[in-house]
């Protein structure tokens, strides 16, 4: 059974974190960097997965 890198486990808790949440770098119109980072980061493990 392969492990899931930690980068892409904490992505997915930053995306979950955020779809309850709000953190400090959340601007009031909803977006925020991190989730941008954690977005880009699956998709690119997605499509480029071993």
């Amino acid at each position: 059974m392969r492990r899931t890198p930690y980068l892409i486990q904490l992505a997915w808790y930053t995306l979950e974190f955020h779809r309850h949440h709000t953190c400090t770098h959340c601007t009031r119109s909803g977006w925020c960097s991190a989730v941008q980072v954690a977005r880009t980061r699956l998709t690119a493990w997605y499509r480029y997965r071993p």
